[in-house]
């Protein structure tokens, strides 16, 4: 339908298909503005989900560092321990 033929219907006003009301027009910012904060809140929760990612991968980091600390004191220690037992044979 075109604007001519919505204007010969009874009950219609042409200005009224034509310009925007106020309602609409307050609508549309409303609705910017609630983009604007989910927006902001998408962008929140990405920052946050990134943080949480880098936290684990250095928890994850640390626990392998301290478990090739443990070994290598493990292995330390089995080594003085065969050197004691080796000398004890000896004597």
């Amino acid at each position: 339908m075109t604007a001519r033929t919505i204007s010969r219907l009874p009950g219609t006003d042409r200005r009224s298909v034509t310009t925007p009301t106020a309602p609409d027009h307050q609508t549309h910012i409303l609705n910017r503005s609630i983009e604007m904060q989910l927006m902001h809140e998408e962008l929140a929760r990405a920052h946050s989900a990134l943080r949480l990612e880098e936290a684990i991968r250095r928890q994850r980091v640390h626990r392998l560092v301290a478990a090739h600390r443990a070994s290598r004191r493990a292995e330390q220690a089995a080594v003085r321990a065969r050197r004691l037992l080796a000398l004890a044979v000896v004597w």
